[in-house]
């Protein structure tokens, strides 16, 4: 009881010292600085669709958490970045398929709660008797956060890939994996080759509960880890990728890059070793997602850890954090940088670039912003 009570009193002096530092933004018009995509629910994550304009937008359902223990369904669109025209994925399930995607026991989910995704281009399905489109679909991974969290995987095709029976842009479900535990809350995922294995950061234990959560950040403890999963292996836990908060991971060719929110930093595993980049210091913010690029890496993340209190409340229905969007070469070295606050967005996860302009997303908000550089 005391525990509870001290929490309490320290979440609400902390709470009363940054609840009016920024701008309430929860109205949808630009003030000028950025230009925004509206009528969203957390556009929280990105993955370019191969041979594409267009990104696949995961409409995050939210952290129970952050969120006074709300949990909305999420769903999983299209953005067309030169039109900025926004449509939705229609589902379509093929069960019994042959293709050995996921565990083969996995069941097909019937709520779905979107969070972390990322595609895998070099998927080459071929076989006898196969539709010729199976040549051009890539492969998308999206963490679920049913009540044992899963990774579920769908069949993706370009713009070019029509099908004259689907007015809509469909994915095809074609597999998926449970959690290794019923309290792992996976946060993202990133494919590692072919046959659908990956790597996923487990973010924390579910049963945590709020005020443990919240002081295990804010002292930069373990919170969780990043586990390997494989057909033949199943699950296992990278060694050394303990953190505060694992958030964000993506690969370029076999190096493998984690942001971890609580401790303000990326690291990269590379050869049985690690390099670590420490983005922010202690109470400043920390890194949200990852986005490999090319050979570059995109970072998108938040500028205050105690600012994000602020976007606890529903009636919050767009974070005001303080945000930054990072452009860092494969060896963790930063190209760009650039720091926003008091515009008509806030809380970044995501960003992602295309011709001179970043499209950026946030795990809270019912928006998409775009910068030019």
């Amino acid at each position: 009881m005391f525990k509870k009570l001290f929490c309490s009193i320290l979440v609400s002096i902390l709470f009363a010292s940054c609840s009016s530092e920024y701008k309430n933004i929860n109205e949808c018009k630009s003030l000028g600085t950025l230009e925004l995509i509206c009528g969203l629910q957390n556009p929280e994550d990105f993955a370019k669709i191969p041979h594409s304009n267009s990104l696949v937008v995961s409409q995050f359902a939210g952290l129970p958490e952050l969120n006074e223990g709300r949990v909305l369904v999420g769903k999983i669109s299209k953005l067309n970045m030169e039109t900025q025209e926004i449509k939705d994925y229609e589902i379509q399930f093929l069960n019994n398929n042959t293709l050995g995607i996921g565990d083969q026991t996995c069941e097909p989910y019937e709520e779905f709660f979107p969070h972390g995704i990322d595609i895998y281009e070099d998927l080459k399905i071929r076989g006898n008797n196969l539709s010729p489109f199976l040549e051009e679909a890539s492969l998308l991974a999206v963490v679920n956060h049913q009540k044992i969290s899963s990774i579920e995987f769908f069949l993706i095709f370009p713009d070019f890939v029509n099908f004259s029976n689907q007015d809509k842009p469909t994915l095809f479900w074609v597999g998926c994996t449970k959690a290794p535990e019923a309290n792992t809350f996976f946060n993202d995922v990133v494919i590692s080759d072919k046959s659908g294995s990956f790597y996923a950061t487990h973010q924390y234990d579910k049963d945590l509960g709020f005020y443990r959560l919240f002081l295990l950040n804010i002292f930069k403890l373990n919170t969780g880890h990043v586990y390997k999963w494989s057909f033949k292996d199943g699950y296992s836990i990278i060694p050394n990728s303990q953190g505060t908060w694992p958030n964000g991971i993506d690969m370029i060719d076999d190096d493998l890059y984690v942001n971890y929110r609580g401790n303000g930093k990326i690291t990269k595993f590379s050869a049985n070793r690690t390099k670590d980049l420490i983005l922010r210091t202690y109470l400043k913010g920390g890194p949200d997602n990852v986005t490999a690029v090319g050979n570059e890496l995109w970072i998108g993340g938040q500028n205050t850890d105690l600012g994000g209190l602020n976007c606890i409340p529903e009636n919050v229905i767009q974070c005001p954090m303080p945000f930054f969007i990072m452009r860092a070469d494969r060896d963790l070295n930063i190209l760009e940088e650039y720091n926003f606050r008091d515009v008509a967005f806030g809380g970044a996860s995501v960003a992602y670039p295309f011709e001179n302009k970043i499209f950026i997303g946030a795990y809270k908000s019912d928006r998409i912003a775009i910068f030019e550089r």
